[in-house]
């Protein structure tokens, strides 16, 4: 695969339609839903990964007290350093916020995204077993089969730890 040149900016209005339409294809959005929460993901900020005046990545992200939680990431070009980089423009954000955490869900059909999470330097700091029960009644739209069809049961949550108070 041929390397992508791009850049990682901040979503402007213009990107902001093409990421809701992403989103709503591909995610079944704007809602999502993370440890029991429903976020609707038009109002949470983010940037974009753009190639040839195209949109080809973007990550979301929504800042609670001292945590920082990606509510959506998306790279359309696998293994060119798109997930890497919006992860790392999260990430500055989180710390100039002085959050303590950057913490993200995943499905636990999702093993692609499972092994990256951990090839980047998250943790694996929870399991919630059975979590989209609830979820299902918050965006009833989730499928009950995901990726290679294993079914979408549990919840995985990832973090990185900014800064340690000791």
């Amino acid at each position: 695969m041929t390397n992508v040149n791009f850049n990682v900016s901040p979503i402007t209005d213009a990107c902001r339609a093409i990421v809701n339409a992403r989103i709503a294809e591909n995610w079944a959005g704007p809602y999502m839903v993370s440890r029991g929460v429903l976020h609707d993901t038009r109002t949470h900020k983010g940037f974009v990964a753009m190639a040839f005046e195209e949109v080809i990545g973007y990550i979301l992200y929504n800042i609670g007290g001292e945590n920082l939680e990606i509510t959506m990431l998306e790279s359309l070009s696998p293994k060119q350093g798109i997930g890497s980089a919006l992860i790392q423009a999260v990430k500055s954000v989180a710390k100039d916020a002085n959050c303590k955490y950057l913490w993200l869900i995943t499905t636990n059909d999702n093993t692609p995204a499972i092994r990256y999470y951990q090839r980047y330097g998250f943790s694996l700091t929870a399991v919630h077993i059975n979590s989209m029960e609830t979820a299902r009644k918050l965006k009833p739209g989730i499928p009950l089969n995901g990726i290679d069809d294993i079914p979408i049961k549990h919840e995985f949550e990832f973090e990185i730890l900014l800064y340690s108070e000791t």
